[in-house]
């Protein structure tokens, strides 16, 4: 299955895959991780908004420890904090609370629409995290829509943060990579893998066409990460493996799970009993950073699935669990694989990732 879906895409590189299933691991990898190097199933690939699966998770975790509540403002959880007194107040929302900035419903602008001012995230010799939230340029509107937006993961991060009396990296490592046995960096506090998959996509404006982007750059792959790793925190910078990835959505989304407590599992399954709204071209539910999508197995067999894809910067990622096959299905990919699948004609899983892991799905349900 692999070999026909990564066939059927005309720009790409290397793609690695787990499935897992609590006592059974199945990995497989295809293609190059560079222009030297094949891809592996432990080659470490950049998963992008998956990783703002770890961002709730450790919100929710806290919240269950009783630190702060979902209803509490950013007044309250960030109060306190030396960057939150400097933020423009007409441009983020003390009044927003945790739970609209979790379901991506705060009403706050976008730091990604500053292309400008992230730039210098790769020239400046210092950045701390608020940094990102001080580039929001508009102000905010009243929380409630959907709109989604990493300024919410920048915030949850420094609440993440202030409460835990931690970075990022080690409140990772303490409550989830070191109790689950899981591996993951994040940069830039983390230092990149020497063998993580370098990005393909989009050449220009160095050259044109499609491919290595490290090797059509004029900069190096550390040089791309010093940035990146800036600009993608918290939101979606971690890396990891596809078989840890893997690991990780079977214990935070299974009932047999040993990530979060039954309470918070609860509460992310919880979140998701909201009206659909459009995300990634289809309607579908967005919860606390886990959406909730349908694959159309066959004529007659649907299958409920959730998790969180990631896309961008050179590199792909779908995660989704299947509660009713307690079966959890992973790609990675150093390209965006945005091209149509064997079952492009299918709604909602059209491209090469989600026709992929529609197949694989099919196969658990027999």
């Amino acid at each position: 299955m692999v070999d026909e879906e990564f066939a059927a895409a005309q720009e790409k590189a290397g793609i690695s895959i787990a499935v897992f299933s609590g006592g059974t691991l199945w990995t497989y990898a295809l293609g190059e991780a560079s222009s030297t190097t094949n891809m592996t199933s432990s080659t470490p690939i950049a998963i992008g908004s998956t990783s703002k699966t770890f961002v709730s998770a450790l919100v929710l975790t806290q919240i269950a420890e009783g630190l702060y509540e979902l209803t509490d403002s950013l007044e309250q959880v960030l109060s306190g904090h030396p960057a939150y007194e400097s933020f423009d107040k007409t441009r983020i929302n003390p009044d927003v609370t945790v739970a609209e900035m979790l379901s991506m419903r705060s009403g706050l602008g976008d730091y990604n629409d500053n292309r400008e001012g992230k730039k210098d995230f790769f020239s400046n010799p210092t950045w701390e995290p608020a940094d990102n939230v001080t580039l929001v340029q508009t102000s905010f509107t009243e929380p409630g829509a959907f709109d989604y937006n990493d300024t919410n993961l920048a915030l949850l991060g420094l609440v993440a943060e202030f409460h835990g009396n931690a970075n990022l990296n080690n409140l990772y490592s303490q409550t989830f990579f070191e109790p689950l046995d899981i591996a993951a960096v994040l940069p830039p506090h983390d230092a990149v893998p020497s063998d993580t998959a370098f990005p393909y996509g989009d050449l220009s404006p160095h050259a044109e066409g499609f491919g290595n982007i490290i090797d059509a750059a004029p900069y190096d792959f550390d040089y791309y990460w010093f940035g990146q790793g800036r600009m993608r925190w918290p939101c979606c910078g971690l890396i990891t493996t596809a078989e840890n990835l893997a690991r990780w959505g079977y214990e935070l989304y299974s009932s047999n799970g040993a990530a979060v407590a039954d309470s918070v599992r609860t509460q992310l399954f919880d979140a998701l009993l909201t009206d659909p709204v459009f995300y990634q071209g289809i309607m579908q539910n967005y919860g606390y950073f886990t959406t909730q999508r349908t694959y159309v197995l066959s004529s007659s067999a649907n299958l409920t699935t959730v998790g969180h894809p990631g896309a961008g910067g050179g590199y792909s990622t779908l995660l989704r669990y299947s509660p009713e096959l307690d079966v959890v299905v992973v790609l990675l990919a150093n390209s965006l694989l945005q091209e149509r699948g064997t079952c492009g004609s299918l709604e909602g899983q059209r491209d090469v990732r989600h026709c992929l892991a529609s197949r694989i799905f099919a196969t658990y349900a027999g």
